[in-house]
């Protein structure tokens, strides 16, 4: 089992679908049942909301929000799972106790994402997948560019569900006159 935290946003929604189409059994956990939208039909077998916890030990948790949220995973993993830490939505510092951890007798890893270059290949794959339309975007907002603090505000407001896009009009030199 996996298990996407902060399932509900733009990267996490991005996650559960490519966790399922991996064939990972995919837990998307959201802050409440409002933000759960659409979540199954992209490949969740199980949502989570608020503070439930999975009723399991899990093996991999992808977690885009860390405090609590983040300790709570690690210690939810079963013996060789990993926690791999991708954002800090929470804004929380994450506190473990790794005295208790190593008390369980479970091995498990907690690694920090780091993303290097070259991004191509990856990139070209998700193009693919969305041109095909194996890979839903998410849209959940999206305005002119003369918008962007809107943008910014509903998504520091969580009231997008996926992405925001903002509409960019190119205009050359001589459109400027």
């Amino acid at each position: 089992m996996r298990r996407v935290t902060g399932a509900s946003g733009g990267v996490g929604r991005f996650a559960v679908q490519l966790a399922a189409r991996a064939g990972a059994h995919v837990i998307a956990s959201v802050g409440g049942p409002e933000r759960a939208e659409r979540l199954q039909s992209l490949g969740a077998g199980e949502i989570l909301a608020g503070t439930a916890k999975p009723a399991e030990p899990v093996f991999g948790v992808l977690d885009n929000v860390g405090g609590n949220l983040l300790a709570e995973a690690f210690g939810a993993l079963e013996d060789g799972g990993i926690v791999l830490s991708i954002g800090w939505a929470s804004c929380e510092p994450t506190i473990i106790d790794f005295e208790e951890e190593r008390m369980k007798g479970v091995l498990k890893r907690l690694e920090p994402f780091t993303a290097a270059a070259p991004f191509g290949p990856d990139l070209a794959y998700l193009i693919h997948l969305l041109e095909k339309e194996e890979l839903d975007p998410q849209i959940g907002w999206c305005g002119p560019w003369e918008r962007v603090d809107e943008a910014i505000g509903a998504l520091l407001g969580r009231r997008v569900p996926g992405k925001a896009v903002l509409d960019l009009i190119l205009r050359g030199p001589t459109d400027s006159m």
